[in-house]
């Protein structure tokens, strides 16, 4: 089952001591009693994963004087500075945001530089979006937000008209076709209703797949331009009141983006798989593959409401209605628009700041935490949040390192930049430091968008885990009672109780014994600086957020009065944010035994597989034999859990050894140096069509861009009903698995045999 709540293996062997899980057992039976209506005791703090009896106390007891230092003023500081001008990628406004980033990190005792990285990309020179029929006078569509008169930062003529990061140059003037989300489904139902994209400008609305996809999708069916716009239905039209008042976008609120072809590959479009550097081999823009060859443009809602109310044909599918109050058709025609998109390419400097504490054991182990720091505009919310959190996050760790102690392992913190054009920065460093990132990091820990509304989410490798959910069991809720932990799992048990009564009973029903339910986290796609680590290098990663409906997304509204005043008043959820990444963080680098399980990645594929061989009957119910998916999953299943049982002999044994003060420095260096390298065992030669993506069991859908679609070549293949995939597909995913399992055997006690 994916998602975020899945039942623990049936017959898993309880590890010596039993304290070392009282945590885990101790929140399955809160399950049981919250699923029943019961409360749930509050359970004994266990021993920290990794971590001796009486270390996990002392770590504690340094989490907690970190929190102490942490200050609301300080991150309301850092956010009046760092907005205080538009500042995307490249510009001496971004330029001014490193420069303020680095000097902190200095100033709180880090070791820092900062990294300059060519990189091509695209301004605006100019863009023009106007109706030119029904009407015969045409009527301009802005392109820019109006402003609010209470919000000086909403006026600022600074900031670059409404474009699309490696958006196309081009002009067009045709009728319009909406096409909904612009996925394949969408165009191929727009077939089946007998309009024709060819030569048309589409009208798509945000949501679903990420948007450079929408452009893709249009382009390869013949259209002409695209118009991507946010409908209400999808931006908090019934959830909240409209940005001054509250959360939601406002009429006139436009969400600038990338359109790169993002699940095809991110980074630098011009140095495909390898470093951008001054000087260095660079494809020909007309070489350069996932970036549109036909011009796009966002819209407000408010502009697109002018489109779809002049619209005929068709009346669209019901599926297809917004929240506008007309009826949505699809056209064509008898609405024209003529778009006019001049963009001003170069290879232009960004600037990623880079910041270390040295580690006193294994200063050649790190564990690195990112954000990135550019925007499109303000960008108030995505990214600074998490600058914020990055900052004082660095100032806490600073002052422990002043008082005397330092880590075990090395910390790394990075303020990326170019993230939001395609993950530059992050994917740069990445190809950059390719060897030295796969021989020492520890793990990625990523946090974009900290603080959007408080609902509390990770995405992350399962190896990650068990760490991340002991730190959110530590962290508490600002404002509702309980931990992190006890509150997101409370939130998401109250929309799956009817579900899992039903797989219980189903469970009944087979003579099987019913399962509690427990968080799990659930796996990473793209769409964030996370992807260079996890999907191309290996490196166990985690997105950690608390989300929310973030109405001003992408806008001129996504500026300090709305984060001040709206979204955290106080910065309460700035402040345990964190804190919770800085426990994520500090874990990591001291505990002594690497925290990494990786019982829970062989957990999870085996119920990915079960999953996908599910949704392949699905696809065969009905279908002609010879159009069957079919593939013998059990080689896959075999190396599963293989990988299963050599993982929990090693977490049996560093458990009780770390119990009992019988764990040798030796032994400890031995299973670290194997834990290090395990997550890079599941890389193989590259995804069909994409061999930038190497992980065979984490990468997001081809056509999604930011969701993941696990256990990549046979869940593409049956999302794409390929035959063939998903008959080879098995083999790649069963090799990655059993070189996970033969890495880890190399430290199982009696060889993992």
């Amino acid at each position: 089952m994916t998602g975020a709540l899945r039942a623990p293996e049936r017959g898993r062997r309880r590890r010596v001591p039993a304290a070392a899980r009282s945590l885990a057992a101790a929140l399955a039976v809160g399950a049981i009693l919250l699923v029943a209506g019961a409360p749930a005791s509050a359970p004994e703090r266990a021993p920290i994963t990794g971590f001796r009896p009486a270390d996990s106390e002392a770590e504690r007891a340094r989490e907690s004087d970190l929190e102490c230092m942490i200050r609301p003023d300080t991150l309301r500081r850092h956010l009046r500075v760092l907005t205080e001008e538009p500042h995307v990628a490249g510009t001496p406004a971004d330029r001014a945001t490193a420069e303020y980033v680095l000097q902190r990190l200095k100033s709180y005792g880090w070791d820092a530089h900062l990294e300059t990285v060519p990189v091509y990309l695209n301004y605006p020179a100019e863009v023009k979006l106007e109706m030119t029929e029904p009407d015969s006078a045409r009527s301009a569509l802005a392109l820019r937000e109006g402003g609010a008169l209470w919000d000086k930062d909403a006026f600022d003529h600074g900031a670059f008209d409404a474009f699309h990061g490696y958006g196309a140059s081009g002009e067009a003037t045709a009728q319009v076709v909406y096409a909904n989300y612009g996925d394949v489904d969408d165009l191929k139902k727009l077939a089946e209703i007998g309009v024709d994209p060819r030569g048309k400008i589409l009208l798509v609305r945000y949501g679903k797949i990420f948007r450079g996809l929408k452009v893709r999708n249009a382009e390869r069916a013949g259209a002409a331009g695209v118009i991507i716009y946010s409908d209400p239905a999808d931006d908090g039209y019934a959830r909240a009141d409209p940005y001054p008042r509250g959360a939601g976008r406002p009429d006139d609120a436009i969400q600038r983006g990338s359109v790169q072809f993002l699940s095809e590959g991110p980074g630098d479009p011009t140095t495909p798989g390898w470093p951008s550097r001054e000087g260095g081999r660079r494809l020909k823009p007309a070489e350069a593959k996932g970036i549109p060859r036909i011009p796009s443009l966002p819209l407000s809602y408010r502009e697109a409401r002018k489109i779809l109310s002049a619209l005929e044909g068709p009346q669209s599918p019901a599926a297809w209605q917004g929240a506008l109050p007309l009826t949505y058709h699809v056209g064509p025609g008898p609405a024209r628009l003529h778009m006019k998109v001049v963009q001003n390419y170069a290879v232009r400097p960004i600037w990623n700041v880079v910041a270390t504490l040295r580690g006193r054991e294994t200063p050649d182990q790190w564990v690195v935490c990112g954000n990135h720091r550019d925007a499109w505009t303000y960008g108030a919310v995505d990214p600074n949040s998490g600058t914020l959190c990055l900052l004082e996050m660095a100032r806490g760790i600073g002052a422990l390192a002043r008082s005397g102690w330092h880590p075990r392992r090395t910390l790394m913190l990075c303020s990326w930049d170019g993230e939001e054009y395609g993950l530059l920065g992050s994917t740069e460093f990445a190809e950059e430091h390719a060897a030295d990132l796969g021989a020492k990091a520890v793990a990625y820990l990523n946090v974009d968008v900290a603080v959007a509304g408080k609902d509390f989410r990770a995405n992350g490798a399962q190896a990650l885990e068990d760490v991340i959910s002991g730190a959110m069991s530590d962290t508490q809720d600002p404002s509702r009672a309980g931990s992190v932990l006890e509150v997101t799992r409370t939130r998401l048990f109250a929309d799956a109780k009817a579900e899992w009564a039903r797989r219980n009973r189903e469970r009944h029903w087979r003579g099987e014994p019913e399962r509690p339910y427990t968080w799990t986290m659930p796996s990473l796609g793209s769409g964030s600086d996370y992807t260079a680590f996890e999907d191309h290098l290996g490196i166990p990663s985690a997105d950690l957020r608390f989300e929310g409906l973030q109405g001003t997304y992408h806008s001129m509204y996504d500026d300090f009065e709305y984060m001040d005043r709206v979204i955290d008043p106080g910065y309460v959820y700035e402040s345990t944010m964190t804190s919770l990444w800085s426990r994520v963080a500090l874990r990591l680098a001291e505990a002594e035994v690497l925290p990494l399980e990786f019982s829970a990645t062989a957990r999870f594929a085996l119920d990915e597989l079960e999953g996908v061989d599910e949704r392949a009957d699905d696809q065969n119910a009905g279908s002609a034999d010879s159009s069957k998916l079919r593939a013998d999953l059990a080689p896959a299943r075999a190396a599963a859990m293989r990988l299963r049982d050599v993982a929990r002999s090693i977490e049996d044994e560093t458990a009780r050894g770390l119990a009992s003060g019988t764990l040798s420095p030796a032994r400890v260096a031995q299973v670290n140096a194997t834990l290090l390298l395990t997550e890079r065992q599941l890389l193989g030669e590259g995804l069909p069509g994409r061999a930038w993506f190497r992980n065979e069991i984490y990468a997001p859908g081809l056509n999604t861009g930011y969701a993941p679609v696990p256990l990549p070549r046979l869940g593409q293949a049956v999302l794409d009903r390929d035959r063939a995939a998903y008959a080879s597909g098995v083999a790649p995913i069963g090799a990655a698995l059993g070189r996970a399992a033969s890495e880890l055997a190399r430290a199982a006690p009696g060889g993992g045999h």
